[in-house]
Formats: structure tokens, C-alpha cells, sequence
């Protein structure tokens, strides 16, 4: 009876004990509550690509084991750890110190899944003829910590065994599991089979010195690579740094780089992202290959020579400081289909489907895709390929092609777009390079808001910027030419300089844009010793002796006259706006199509990729452009909050259920 007679007051305190557990874990770090949680969860970092433990390398050995190598033999002092046939095994979680010279063995970590193991080198020297010098057969995560001042060396030979061939242990450092690189001492890996590192899951390096050779691939990862801190020095006869798997990714915040390579310097098979550090690039192939996306937001990229030098689907740049030395493609954003007719070049984006010179046939000009609320990865339904396009909207970004006959600066099989940053691209005046190009012939566009451009090339293929963008442009195209080294400026009205540019290449086109450049404003061109001056009528004009073979912008019909003659006025008088000598016979725009098609209504405007948000594929939040907001109806928390939440609904319920059977019960007595 005691029971019944106080169970409302039980369920008033069931209930109200569960709206406070729900405001707790709602708002409980906002109230100063301290989450208990893993030392080395992934999440327990101001960083999400690294853990404390990934970034301590300074950690106390007080209580560690012990080991010290002698030539073909070994002593422990401590636990967890014991010497087979010249080999050292360590069996669980603790802290381990090294030292010492091993002629023919290796290290192996063979602990529990759930173990976490320290490792300390504290001037190490390691060869094995036929297996890895450190191995991780099994254990949670491995830190390998190089001792400050330190010098270690591991050597591999060039056949192993079939134990460690059946193992995959292809790597001088090979772990089947997580494995972290920290401290500030210096680990030179010098590879005789396959790869200098072989990681299973992730690797993380975060400190120290490492200097990799390797006949293949210097690093080797399946999951994902992340690195800041370090310095490592990479040389191998395939790629520097490969991620193999989909989905996965590189990611650098820090540290520097250095790779001479045959392959791919970085190759991703998921998604690449630099956003601080430094980069030093020598590839035989491309410098940065991403079959998902590239981002680069900070840090100093340069590429000394290469094939490509960016290439993925999708190529975002908002910051820091890329050069490039190709002999191909600067940038190219590869997504959709690369060739014409089924033929194409490695990695090629001949542009050429459906587009026709001024006055051809333009039945095949598609509108401007709508790309609002697009994401990073757009899918493929129903086999459609993904959409592609480069979008920079800060850093700066030069590239220099001396020898490309067929190459491009920015190259998008889909768009281009340009909201800010500083552009400068120089190709030769050979063959059909293009400073500037992308997917016309498919609906994709190129577009400027921002930012400053001078893209010099040949006119053969110049394209200009789109009528669709809200800051001016000129496409310049002149028939003689300008060798290398020849100054290019923009002039406003005034005589104050916009722009300019010692042009390392030759060129015959030049494409700048800058936001000084206003509709019906009057400029001075000047290409070395010769001026013209310039109106520029539309938001995108032509202007020049040249026509190229692709339809951009209006035409003006002019040239230009030497430097400082007759004035400040170029030689285009009223009575000879018209095409030059020889070029009576160039067919024109059709009537109505003097400058490039209007969107269809509703699509005007500068389109923004990022205008409903770009999710990023690692963090799962949504990225703005500048300038852009959205509004969200619900607070972000952890996924553990929402299911605390349903726990505590749960609970609340099944009081309700039984308080109602609890009553139903009491009224049939």
C-alpha cells in the first residue's frame, strides 16, 4: 500500500530525473562537465586527423622494457618481451626502449588488438635479408618515437622469405595496423624489395626526420596517411606517397616534403588535402593524383617538374602558395569523359565535341549546368559521370609550361571558377595550348568574381571568360606574337598599373581579369613596346588582331601600335573597325550571338559551387564559400549525444507504460 500511495510522486522523480540526464548531455560540456573518454580516442584532439598520443613524442620511459641489440643477438630487461632465433618480440601493452645494432632480424609486435604499444629508437641499426626490420602483426595502434638526437637506420634486403612474402610484409617498416611516427630524432630506410613503409591501416607521422629509398613506392598505405611535424625525404622508382584505397585519403597540416620520383609524387585513391606545410616536387608522372578530390587551403607547393601537376575530379584551392612546372596540364580536373571520338591522351581534355569556331554550327552549346547544393562527390545516377570543375577562391597559383605543345593551364572537364586569389599561367605560342580551359562543348562554364588573372598562351585555342561573370575580362589575342620575357601591363585611364607581368613563355594570347576592370571603362594594353587602348564594352570581351578557334567573348577588331606613339591612343580609328587585312573573309557571329548565350532564367548570375555547401568527405561538415551562409535548424552534436538522447526518451517512456498498466491494474482490484 506504501507503494501505491506515493507512485505518483515516483514517476514525477523518474521524470524529472530524465529531463535532466537529456539537458545534460545536451549541454553538458557547456556547463563545464569534463567527458571522460580514451586517452587516444581519435576524438580526444583539438585536431580530428590526430590523436595526443600521435603527437607525443616526448613521452616518459620511466618503467619502459628494456632492449638492448648485439649483432645477431638480444637482451630484455623488463616485460612483455622476449628473443627468438635473433628476433625480438614484444607480446603487449607498455612502453619499450632500443637501442643498439641487430645484423639479421627484426622487431616484431605481436600483442593483443586492443594493445597500445610505445616504442622508443634510441640509435637503432636494423637489417634483414629476407623479412621487415619492424613488423606490427597485431596490436591497437604502435607509436614509434625516434629519439631527440638520434640516428636510425633500418635496411632491408632485396628477396623475402615466402613466410613474409605470404604475410604481404612488402615494406621495411610493415604493419598490418594503426601505426604512428613522432619524436625529433632522424630514421633513414633504405628499401632493396618493394616499399620503404607498408601500412595495412593507417599511418600518421608527426615528428622526426625520415629519409626513404625505395624501388617502388617509398610509403605505401591502404586506409589513410596524415602527416605534420615531420620532414621526410622521399625517393623511390613508383610513387612517393601512395593511399591505395577508395574512399580514403592524404591529409597534411605540417611538416615538409620532399620526394624525386618515377610515378605519382603523392597519389590518393580517395581524396588529397594540404592545408599547411611545405612540398618540394620532382615526379615522373603527376605531382598530386587524387581519384577523389584535391583541396589545398595553405602551405607552399612546388613542383618542379612533372606530367600534371594537380589532377583529380574536383580541385579546390582557397589558400596558399602553388608552382608548378609541368609538361602537360597545370591543374586538371579529369571527371566525365577525357577523350574526343574515344580517343584521348593520358589524362587529355580535348574540349573539342560539338563547339565550332565564330559562326559555326552552335546547336551543340549546352546552358550552364544549375550546380546549387552540389556536393563534393555528385554520384552517378543512371551512369551519369560526376560533375567536375576547379574552383580557387585565394593563394596564389603559377604555372609555367616551356616545352608543352598540347597542354593547358587550368584544365576542367566540366567548369572553372575563379573568386579570388592570384593567377598567373605562361605556356608557349606552339601547337593548341590553352592557358585557360574547360568543358564549353558539355554546359561547363568559366567564371571570375574575384581575384587577379593574367593566363598567356597560344590564341589558336584561347577561350574567354564567360558573359555569366560579375568581374571584367579581356582576352587579348594578337597574330605576331611575343617572345619570351616580354612585359605585359593593364593601364587604367589614369596611367596607374593594374597589372603586370614578365611573361617567361612565349605567347600570342593573354586572358587577365582584375577588379579594377569595369564595363565601359578605357585601358591601356601594353605587350612590351607596343599599346592599344582598350574599351571594354561587355564584362568579357576580345580584343586583338587574332581570332582564336574557340567562341568567347565579343571580338574587337584592333591592334596594337608602338609604345609611346601618337599619343595615348591606339591606331583603331572609326573608320577601320574592322577586321585586319586578310581577315575580311572570317566569319561571324551569327546575328544574335555576338557575345556568349545568356543562361536560362533562373540561373543567371555568378553560380557558385558552394552556394548550398560543399560537404567535406572527411569531417562530414558543410563548407561555405566566402561571403556565403546558411542557416541550420538543428545544432550539430556528436552522434553519442543523439543516442544518449534516445536512451533517456526510452526510459521516460517505458515509466509512462508502466505508470498507465500500473493504474489500470490498481482500478480492477
Amino acid at each position: 500500500m506504501s507503494t501505491s500511495k506515493h507512485f505518483e510522486k515516483i514517476c514525477l522523480a523518474v521524470l524529472l530525473c530524465a529531463m535532466l540526464l537529456t539537458g545534460l548531455f545536451m549541454h553538458g560540456e557547456a556547463l563545464g562537465i569534463q567527458m571522460i573518454v580514451d586517452a587516444d580516442s581519435e576524438s580526444h584532439s583539438d585536431s580530428e586527423y590526430f590523436t595526443e598520443n600521435d603527437l607525443d613524442g616526448d613521452w616518459d620511459t620511466t618503467g619502459a622494457t628494456i632492449i638492448t641489440l648485439n649483432g645477431d643477438a638480444a637482451s630484455v630487461d623488463g616485460k612483455n618481451a622476449y628473443v627468438s632465433g635473433g628476433n625480438v618480440v614484444i607480446t603487449g601493452t607498455g612502453k619499450y626502449v632500443i637501442s643498439g645494432t641487430l645484423d639479421d632480424g627484426y622487431i616484431s609486435v605481436n600483442a593483443n588488438a586492443n594493445s597500445k604499444v610505445w616504442i622508443l629508437f634510441d640509435g637503432v641499426t636494423i637489417s634483414c635479408s629476407d623479412n621487415a626490420c619492424l613488423i606490427v602483426s597485431e596490436a591497437d595502434k604502435v607509436f614509434l618515437t625516434l629519439a631527440d638526437g638520434t640516428e636510425n637506420i633500418l635496411t632491408g634486403g632485396g628477396t623475402l622469405s615466402e613466410e613474409a612474402l605470404s604475410d604481404g610484409a612488402n615494406g621495411v617498416i610493415f604493419a598490418h595496423d594503426d601505426l604512428t611516427i613522432n619524436g625529433s630524432g632522424a630514421l633513414s630506410i633504405r628499401a632493396g624489395y618493394k616499399h620503404g613503409i607498408k601500412a595495412n591501416d593507417d599511418l600518421v607521422v608527426t615528428g622526426g626526420s625520415l629519409t626513404i629509398d625505395a624501388p617502388a613506392d617509398a610509403i605505401h598505405v591502404n586506409d589513410s596517411f596524415r602527416l605534420t611535424g615531420a620532414v621526410l625525404d622521399l625517393t623511390a622508382g613508383d610513387d612517393g606517397i601512395m593511399v591505395e584505397k577508395e574512399d580514403t585519403f592524404f591529409y597534411m597540416e605540417g611538416g615538409e616534403i620532399t620526394a624525386a620520383v618515377s610515378g605519382d609524387a603523392i597519389h590518393s585513391g580517395g581524396d588529397i588535402t594540404i592545408a599547411g606545410g611545405s612540398v618540394t616536387l620532382d615526379a615522373g608522372d603527376d605531382a598530386l593524383h587524387a581519384d577523389g578530390n584535391i583541396e589545398v587551403s595553405d602551405g607552399t607547393i612546388l613542383i618542379e617538374s612533372c606530367y600534371e601537376g594537380l589532377e583529380a575530379k574536383i580541385i579546390t584551392v582557397s589558400g596558399g602558395d602553388i608552382t608548378i612546372y609541368p609538361t602537360d596540364d597545370g591543374f586538371n580536373a579529369n571527371g566525365g569523359s577525357s577523350d574526343m571520338f574515344g580517343m584521348g591522351g593520358p589524362g587529355g581534355n580535348m574540349n573539342m565535341g560539338g563547339m565550332g569556331g565564330p559562326g559555326g554550327d552552335m546547336s551543340g552549346m549546352q546552358a550552364p549546368p544549375d550546380l546549387s547544393g552540389m556536393q563534393e562527390q555528385t554520384g552517378t545516377a543512371d551512369g551519369a559521370e560526376e560533375e567536375s570543375y576547379i574552383l580557387i577562391s585565394g593563394g596564389t597559383v603559377t604555372i609555367i609550361n616551356e616545352n608543352g605543345n598540347d597542354a593547358d593551364g587550368l584544365d576542367s572537364n566540366g567548369s572553372i571558377y575563379i573568386t579570388g586569389g592570384d593567377i598567373r599561367i605562361s605556356l608557349t605560342n606552339n601547337g593548341t595550348n590553352s592557358a585557360i580551359d574547360f568543358g564549353s562543348e558539355s554546359g561547363g562554364v568559366c567564371e571570375i568574381s574575384g581575384g587577379t588573372v593574367i593566363a598567356c598562351g597560344s590564341y589558336s585555342m584561347a577561350e574567354a571568360f564567360d558573359a555569366t561573370s560579375t568581374q571584367g575580362a579581356v582576352l587579348y589575342n594578337l597574330s605576331a606574337g611575343a617572345e619570351s620575357g616580354t612585359v605585359l601591363k593593364l593601364e587604367d585611364a589614369a596611367g596607374n598599373e593594374l597589372l603586370a607581368w614578365e611573361v617567361p613563355c612565349s605567347f600570342s594570347s593573354a586572358n587577365i581579369s582584375c577588379p579594377e576592370l569595369e564595363i565601359n571603362g578605357t585601358y591601356l594594353m601594353v605587350i612590351g613596346n607596343s599599346e592599344e587602348e582598350i574599351t571594354l564594352t561587355d564584362i568579357s570581351a576580345s580584343y586583338g588582331d587574332a581570332a582564336s578557334g574557340m567562341f568567347g567573348g565579343n571580338m574587337n577588331w584592333g591592334g596594337m601600335r608602338e609604345r609611346g606613339g601618337r599619343g595615348r591612343r591606339g591606331y583603331m580609328a572609326e573608320d577601320t573597325a574592322q577586321p585586319p587585312e586578310g581577315m575580311e573573309g572570317m566569319p561571324q557571329p551569327p546575328e544574335g550571338m555576338e557575345g556568349i548565350p545568356e543562361p536560362p532564367e533562373g540561373m543567371g548570375g555568378m553560380r557558385h559551387p558552394s552556394e548550398s555547401g560543399l560537404r567535406d568527405e572527411q569531417s562530414g561538415e558543410v563548407q561555405q564559400a566566402e561571403g556565403v551562409t546558411t542557416e541550420s535548424t538543428l545544432t550539430a552534436y556528436p552522434v553519442q549525444t543523439y543516442l544518449q538522447l534516445a536512451f533517456c526518451v526510452l526510459v521516460l517512456l517505458a515509466g509512462i507504460v508502466f505508470a498507465a498498466r500500473y493504474r489500470r491494474n490498481q482500478g480492477t482490484r
